[in-house]
C-alpha cells in the first residue's frame, strides 16, 4: 500500500498558525481609516451611536455599520457590558460585510463582558404547593425547552432512569402499570430512549391505561434503524406529576404557567430565572455570489437560545452526531431512504456562504441546541480561543453532509481553509447526548488543533461523513450502495488536519464512539500528536476510523487509560489508512473487515507517565489560552538531565536497537522519547527501545529525551547515527501455502506480497493451530524472520525452518519458540545469530486467543 502523503495534510499546519487575534480596544478613537460605533443596554437607537451617546440595539448598530463600510476602512462596533436581549434574530447578509478587504468587528469594550441573549426573565413567582416546595410563575405563551436559575441549568421534570417493565408496541409502549394515565397535558410529555450511540426524543400522543402511544412521524422515523431505535423508554420528562426533585421545572403551555422546585438555598424572590425564547441569536446567510465576509466577533457572550423542533411531532429521531431524521411517514419507507433527510441540529450563532469570519475570545453558554455553526460554503474562517460550555448539543459545527457539501455544483459552496484552534469545549450534549464537541463534515483543508475537550457524553471530534457511500464507486461493503447515488468523483473531504488536541473524560453517556471519530475517504488527512485519555468501556477507541474511512494517516499520538483499545478500523470500506509511531498504554487494536490498512511501528508503555511529554504537554490549549481552563499547579518544574551513552545498532533493514544510561532527575525519570531525524518515532519506560519503520540504506541521526511525572522534558541527548543495511526480504513473492484460508482476499500469498495492508487469515471457524509456510526456492542463510500479526497482541507461535529439497519438507528445526507466552506487539522478531540454512520457513500459530491465525506480513532476511 502507498501510505497517504503526510505532507499534504500537514501543509495546513503552518497556515493555521498564522491566525492571530487583534487586541481589544482600551478606548474608542476615530481615524481616517476606522469608524467606531458604540452600543450599550442603556443606550437609545435615536442616539448617534457615539461613546457618549451609544445605540441600544445590535440591529441599529448593524444598520449604521452598513452605511460606514462603503467609506473604506475598518468598522468597529463596540459593546459596553451588560445584557442585550434580542427581540428577534440578528440577521446578517452580504450587505453587512467588510468592504475592500476591511473588517466589521463586533467586540467587547476592554474589561467588559456584553451578553447577547435570547432569553426571557421569569418573575412573579409564588408558592404553588407548599407541601412539595413547588413555585410557579405566569409566562403567557412562552415556548422553551430550557430553564436557567441563577445561571445554572435546571432539569426538566423527569422520571428515574432507566425505566423497566415496558414492552414495545406497534405505536409506542405497553407500560407495566397505569400510573401514567393520569398525567395532564399528555401531548407535552416526552419519551426518551438512550441506546448505543443514539439519544432519541419523541413526544407522547396519549396514555390510556398501560398503552403509551407516541406521536408520528417521530415514532416511525425513530424506529427505521432496526434494533437501534426506540426499543424501550429510558425515561419520561415534562409532566407536572414528575416534579419531585429540587432543581426540576415544568412548563404548562396550555395554562401558561412555569413551575419550579428550588434547590436548597434558592430564594425565588431574588433568583435570576431565565428561559431561552429565541432559537437563533445571530444568523449570517450569504449567497455564493455575495457571501457574508470579513466579520469578526470578539469578547462576546452568546447565551439563552432554545430549539423548539423536538417539541413537534417530528421530535428528535436521532441518527448520529447531532443529525436526525425529518419527514413524513410516507416519504420515509425505510432507513436508507432517509439519508437525504438527515437534518443538522441548528446553532445559536450560524453562518453559511461566508468568507473570512473570525470568532475570538467569545463564550457560548446556556444554549439549547448547538453553539456555533459554520455551514456550507464557509471559507477561511477562524474560531480561536473561545469557550463552549453548558450547551444542549454540539459545541462547534463546520461544514455539512448534503450533496451541496460533498459534490457541490458550484465550487464556491465548498467549505474550506477554516481553522478551529485553542477552544475549550466542555459539558456539551446536555440534552442531545449524541452530539460531539467538534463536528467537521465534508470539508477541505480544515485545521482542528490545540483544542481542549473534556466532560463529554459522546465523541470528542467527528470528522467526515457519508460512510463511504458518496466516495468514488461507493462503499464496496454494501451491494447497491444502499440506494445512495453512485459517484465517480471524489468528495470535498481532502487534506484536513486534526492535531495537538487534548481530549479526555469522554464517552460518559453513550457508546460506539471515540476521541477522534472519522468517516469516509479523506485523502491527505492527518491525525497527529493528539493526547486522548480517560475513555471508558463504552468508547471504541481514542481513534476510530469507521465506515469508508480511507487515506487517513494516524501518527505520533499519545493514548492512556483507554479501556478497550487504542485504534478501531471498522467496516469493509475502511481501507488504505496508516497508523504508525503512536504511543499507547493499551496495545489492543481492532481491524474489523477492513483490508489494506497498515498499522506498524507503534509503541506500548506501561503508564501515562511514560508517554512522550512533547505530545502530552503540547496538546490542548497553548499557553496564551490556558486561562480558559487553568491547569492544576505543578510543584516540580525541574527537568531531567540528558540521557547519556546513547548507542544504536541496526538489526534489520528497517529496524534499529537503541540503548542509553539512566538520566537523572530531582524526583524520578518516568520515560524517554526517541527521535529519528527530528521526528518522534517511539517512547520507552526503560533505557532501551527497538524502533521500526526505518528506510533501508538510510542514515538516521537519533536522539533521546528524558521526562518525569510532571511532564518536564530534558534536553536532547547527544546525536548518534545509524545506517540501515540493504538486505532483501527473501520471502517477498515467494511461494506461500497455509493450513487454510478465509477467502481469496486472505490467501497465504497476501502475507508475502510486500504490502502490509493485506494479510493471510485462516478459514472461518477453524480451531487452533494454524500454519503459514513459505518456500524460498533454494537453501539460503537465514538471519531473521519477522512476523506481523493482524492484532497487536494475543498470539502464541513458533517458527521452524527446513533445508529439505522439494515442496514437502519433513525435517524441521526450531528457530523461535513463543508458545509459552502471548505476544504483546503486532510485530515479532525471530533472530538467528550467525544465520541458519533454510529453504522453507513455517510459522505455526498455536493459540490465537479466539481470533484465528492472521498474518499481515511474514518477512525472511538473510543471504541469497
Amino acid at each position: 500500500m502507498k501510505t497517504p502523503d503526510r505532507r499534504r495534510g500537514t501543509r495546513i499546519l503552518a497556515l493555521a498558525l498564522t491566525a492571530t487575534l487583534l487586541p481589544l480596544p482600551g478606548a474608542a478613537s476615530a481615524s481616517s481609516s476606522t469608524a467606531q460605533i458604540y452600543v450599550a443596554p442603556s443606550g437609545a437607537d435615536t442616539a448617534p451611536g457615539t461613546k457618549a451617546r451609544p445605540f441600544r440595539t445590535l440591529e441599529r448598530a448593524r444598520d449604521e455599520a452598513r452605511k460606514l463600510t462603503g467609506r473604506g476602512g475598518d468598522v468597529f462596533v463596540n459593546l459596553q457590558g451588560g445584557t442585550y436581549v434580542l427581540d428577534r434574530t440578528l440577521e446578517l447578509t452580504g450587505a453587512d460585510s467588510g468592504a475592500d478587504g476591511h473588517r466589521v468587528t463586533y467586540r467587547a469594550i476592554a474589561g467588559q463582558r456584553p451578553v447577547i441573549s435570547g432569553g426571557q426573565r421569569i418573575t412573579g413567582w409564588s408558592r404553588y404547593d407548599a407541601a412539595s416546595g413547588i413555585y410557579r410563575a405566569p409566562v403567557g405563551d412562552l415556548k422553551t425547552r430550557q430553564l436557567f436559575v441563577d445561571g445554572r441549568r435546571a432539569t426538566r421534570a423527569r422520571t428515574q432512569a432507566p425505566l423497566t417493565g415496558f414492552t414495545k408496541a406497534d405505536n409506542g409502549f405497553t407500560a407495566p402499570d397505569s400510573t401514567r394515565a393520569g398525567w395532564r397535558n399528555q401531548s407535552d410529555v416526552e419519551v426518551v430512549t438512550q441506546i448505543a450511540w443514539k439519544l432519541i426524543r419523541c413526544p407522547v400522543a396519549s396514555i390510556a391505561g398501560t398503552a403509551v402511544a407516541v406521536q408520528q412521524p417521530c415514532w416511525h422515523n425513530a424506529n427505521l434503524h432496526t434494533g437501534i431505535g426506540m426499543e424501550a423508554p429510558t425515561w419520561f420528562e415534562n409532566a407536572y406529576e414528575l416534579l419531585d426533585e429540587p432543581g426540576e421545572w415544568y412548563l404548562d403551555r396550555t395554562a401558561g404557567y412555569l413551575y419550579y422546585k428550588p434547590l436548597t438555598g434558592q430564594d425565588m424572590a431574588t433568583a435570576n430565572v431565565v428561559a431561552p425564547r429565541l432559537e437563533t441569536l445571530i444568523r449570517g446567510h450569504g449567497t455564493p455570489g455575495d457571501p457574508v465576509r470579513n466579520l469578526r466577533f470578539q469578547g462576546l457572550t452568546f447565551s439563552y437560545a432554545t430549539w423548539l423542533a423536538p417539541d413537534t411531532d417530528e421530535g428528535y429521531a436521532d441518527v448520529q452526531a447531532g443529525f436526525h431524521i425529518v419527514g413524513a411517514v410516507a416519504t420515509n419507507p425505510d432507513f436508507d431512504s432517509t439519508r437525504a433527510a438527515w437534518a443538522k441540529t441548528p446553532a445559536a450563532v450560524s453562518f453559511e456562504n461566508d468568507r473570512d469570519l473570525a470568532f475570538d475570545r467569545n463564550v457560548f453558554t446556556r444554549l439549547g441546541a448547538a453553539g456555533l455553526n459554520l455551514g456550507t460554503g464557509s471559507q477561511r474562517g477562524t474560531v480561536i480561543g473561545n469557550r463552549f460550555e453548558d450547551i444542549s448539543s454540539a459545541g462547534i459545527q463546520l461544514g455539512g453532509i448534503d450533496e451541496a457539501d460533498h459534490h457541490p455544483a458550484d465550487p464556491r459552496l465548498i467549505t474550506s481553509d477554516n481553522t478551529l484552534a485553542n477552544n475549550l469545549v466542555t459539558r456539551i450534549g446536555t440534552e442531545y447526548a449524541d452530539a460531539v464537541a467538534i463536528f467537521v463534515g465534508y470539508t477541505t483543508r480544515s485545521a482542528v488543533h490545540h483544542n481542549t475537550l473534556h466532560n463529554l457524553p459522546y465523541s470528542g471530534i467527528s470528522i467526515g461523513w457519508g460512510f463511504g457511500l458518496t466516495d468514488p464507486g461507493g462503499n464496496p461493503a454494501y451491494p447497491g450502495n444502499l440506494g445512495v447515488t453512485m459517484y465517480d468523483t471524489a468528495t470535498t473531504s481532502l487534506d484536513n488536519a486534526v492535531y495537538a488536541n487534548h481530549i479526555y473524560d469522554l464517552m460518559n453517556t453513550l457508546a460506539d464512539g471515540g476521541g477522534i471519530y472519522h468517516l469516509g475517504a479523506d485523502p491527505g488527512t492527518v491525525i497527529h500528536r493528539n493526547y486522548v485519555h480517560d475513555l471508558g468501556p463504552t468508547g471504541y477507541g481514542p481513534v476510530y476510523l469507521d465506515e469508508g474511512s480511507r487515506f487517513v494517516h494516524v501518527t505520533e499520538n499519545a493514548f492512556c487509560r483507554t479501556d478497550v483499545r487504542w485504534l478501531l478500523i471498522n467496516g469493509g470500506g475502511a481501507r488504505y489508512n496508516a497508523a504508525d509511531h503512536n504511543v499507547t498504554t493499551n496495545p489492543d487494536v481492532a481491524v474489523q473487515g477492513s483490508p489494506n490498512n497498515v498499522i506498524a511501528d507503534n509503541a506500548v508503555v506501561p503508564s501515562c507517565d511514560a508517554l512522550p511529554a512533547s505530545v502530552t504537554t503540547g496538546a490542548g490549549l497553548e499557553p496564551a489560552y490556558r486561562d480558559l481552563d487553568p491547569p492544576a499547579p505543578i510543584a516540580d518544574r525541574t527537568a531531567p538531565g540528558r540521557a547519556e551513552g546513547v548507542s544504536a545498532v541496526a538489526v534489520l533493514p528497517s529496524v534499529a536497537d537503541l540503548s542509553w544510561t539512566t538520566a537523572r532527575d530531582n524526583v524520578a525519570v518516568t520515560g524517554y522519547e526517541i527521535f529519528a531525524d527530528g521526528r518522534l518515532v517511539s517512547a520507552s519506560a526503560t533505557t532501551k527501545v527497538r524502533i521500526g519503520g526505518l528506510v533501508p540504506g538510510t542514515t538516521y541521526p537519533l536522539t533521546v529525551r528524558a521526562r518525569d511525572a510532571a511532564g518536564n522534558l530534558g534536553a536532547p541527548s547527544a546525536t548518534v547515527t545509524v545506517t540501515q543495511p540493504q538486505l532483501d526480504n527473501l520471502a517477498r513473492h515467494a511461494k506461500a501455502t497455509s493450513s487454510s484460508r478465509y477467502s481469496a482476499e486472505y490467501a497465504p500469498e497476501k502475507a508475502v506480497d510486500g504490502a502490509p495492508g493485506t494479510r493471510w487469515a485462516q478459514g472461518a471457524g477453524l480451531p487452533d493451530p494454524s500454519w503459514l509456510q513459505v518456500d524460498l526456492g533454494a537453501v539460503r542463510q537465514v538471519t531473521a524472520v519477522v512476523t506481523t500479526f493482524e492484532k497487536a497482541s494475543g498470539y502464541r507461535y513458533r517458527v521452524e525452518v527446513s533445508a529439505d529439497a522439494g515442496d514437502t519438507p519433513t525435517t524441521w528445526t526450531l528457530l523461535d519458540d513463543h508458545t509459552g507466552s502471548l505476544t504483546t506487539g503486532a510485530t515479532n522478531y525471530s533472530l538467528a545469530t550467525g544465520g541458519v540454512p533454510a529453504r522453507h520457513v513455517r510459522l505455526t500459530v498455536t493459540d490465537s486467543s479466539g481470533s484465528g491465525g492472521s498474518v499481515s506480513e511474514l518477512q525472511v532476511f538473510g543471504e541469497r
